[in-house]
């Protein structure tokens, strides 16, 4: 089967001023996933993942960090979806059903004033112990 460069799209993202961290995380996997699950499906994600940095996860990267005297980012959380074609994907964002749904429960959760986005593809070097020189290998 032919290996296929997906594009990836990295959203960091703070969740909302006000809101713990608590009901931040569990609004994003229980309520905000099963919601756009079927959407994202339907406008072409081959794969999508949350990224939890609770305060658990970051205390274990802030020795490194400042030994390495790089700051720790101050999201709470980041997304990685790929898609096939980004057009697919960014048409979106114009249809109904997030405009009327997932839109609101974003601004529900989220601060979208500070949400940051990236867009590229993956470079693998190393994947499940193995060294290797190329694109994504998701089949």
């Amino acid at each position: 089967m032919p290996l296929e460069k997906l594009v990836r799209i990295t959203t960091l993202i703070p969740r909302k001023k006000g809101l713990s961290k608590d009901a931040f995380y569990k609004h994003w996997t229980e309520v905000h996933a099963p919601l756009c699950t079927d959407f994202m499906l339907r406008h072409g994600v081959v794969e999508y993942r949350q990224y939890h940095t609770t305060d658990e996860a970051k205390a274990l990267g802030e020795v490194m960090a400042k030994a390495a005297g790089r700051p720790m980012l101050e999201y709470d959380g980041m997304s990685d979806a790929y898609v096939k074609d980004f057009k697919t994907f960014e048409d979106a964002f114009r249809d109904p059903e997030y405009l009327q749904k997932i839109r609101p429960d974003e601004l529900a959760f989220i601060d979208v004033e500070n949400l940051q986005m990236t867009i590229g593809y993956d470079w693998l070097v190393v994947e499940n112990g193995k060294k290797l020189m190329g694109r994504s290998t998701r089949e």
